[in-house]
């Protein structure tokens, strides 16, 4: 079980090149992701990154941060071709003006276009993809150490339930005259999907485990809530009202389970 809220980062290094990827991980109902700080020259590998975060996390909110030492990296960059191009012109110009045509290198240079500074993209995608890795798996299990402790308060709510169902099961013969039809049939199917939803809690299946528990816990509600209006019995009733405030609890706690 886990989690679907987090955050992990993974780093690596190769000389003097540095790269953090930083996952941050929010509830949601489908899986959706952001991939942030990614520069133009990276955006080819925004695919790759969120096919390889889908491999692993099926749902959630999942916000990518990119940060490299190589991206804003700048060198000196002379432009031979226009260089060329103004040493010939001046040269025809001299040449129709019988001007003297004694000139150096530090005569251009100032010229528009000669000299710039771009921006040097030293390769790190490999340092990416390694820094994404680690993020992946820290941020999972961050998640699944989160799942556990959800997953021991549920239980404790579960147990509670199943003690309520005994308790009902134990009240019914006393029923015949505070009941306006029979429950058997709602009771039968609140402990069936008891059992569902503790089979599911232990099971170890990551995958859209949130999304069963939910409708385990709408079927147990429905049931509940059909079951409550049958009947007139004050113990019974406030069973029931007990059964759905325990049903609450660990329906809030599923709305964070992947």
């Amino acid at each position: 079980m886990r989690i679907m809220t987090g955050c992990a980062w993974g780093e690596k290094k190769k000389g003097k090149l540095t790269v953090k990827v930083i996952l941050r991980s929010l509830n949601s109902k489908h899986l959706e992701i952001f991939v942030r700080q990614l520069p133009g020259e990276k955006l080819f590998m925004e695919e790759e990154i969120r096919k390889r975060i889908s491999n692993h996390i099926s749902r959630g909110r999942i916000e990518v941060y990119i940060f490299s030492n190589s991206f804003l990296r700048k060198q000196v960059y002379i432009n031979e071709d226009l260089l060329k191009q103004y040493i010939s012109q001046i040269k025809k110009a001299s040449k129709g003006l019988k001007l003297a045509t004694d000139f150096k290198l530090q005569d251009f240079i100032s010229l528009p276009g000669v000299i710039s500074l771009q921006e040097k993209n030293i390769s790190d995608s490999d340092l990416i993809l390694a820094s994404l890795k680690e993020a992946i798996a820290k941020l999972i299990e961050f998640k699944e150490k989160g799942g556990e402790v959800v997953k021991k308060e549920i239980k404790k709510n579960v147990e509670r339930l199943k003690e309520n169902v005994k308790k009902i099961n134990a009240l019914k013969p006393k029923l015949f005259f505070d009941v306006k039809e029979d429950i058997d049939e709602e009771i039968s199917l609140i402990t069936f999907y008891i059992n569902k939803l503790e089979k599911e809690i232990n099971s170890q299946r990551n995958h859209f485990q949130g999304k069963t528990l939910d409708f385990l816990t709408q079927e147990i509600l429905r049931e509940l809530n059909a079951a409550s209006s049958k009947t007139k019995n004050i113990k019974l009733s406030f069973l029931i009202v007990e059964m759905k405030s325990y049903l609450e609890r660990i329906r809030e706690q599923v709305q964070n389970i992947e």
